[in-house]
């Protein structure tokens, strides 16, 4: 996957943020970029495409107020 294609999909991760949490642009693109999903997104392509947007949206909203992932 690209680069362009990783940072589109960071994009959908931050509207499903903004949607389902109420929250600014700004504050959604902070919290991906500390998620362990924004990690793996450079090391575990594959298994992180496993999942919905949504799906991984809620796993980073989880982590940012310390649910533990389930991944």
């Amino acid at each position: 996957m690209s680069n362009l294609a990783i940072e589109k999909y960071k994009f959908y991760l931050m509207e499903q943020l903004v949607e389902d949490h109420n929250m600014s642009q700004l504050e959604a693109q902070r919290i991906i970029a500390k998620s362990t999903v924004n990690k793996m997104l450079k090391t575990s392509l594959d298994f992180i495409m496993h999942y919905s947007i949504e799906d991984n949206a809620e796993e980073i909203w989880n982590e940012h107020i310390g649910v533990t992932m389930e991944m």
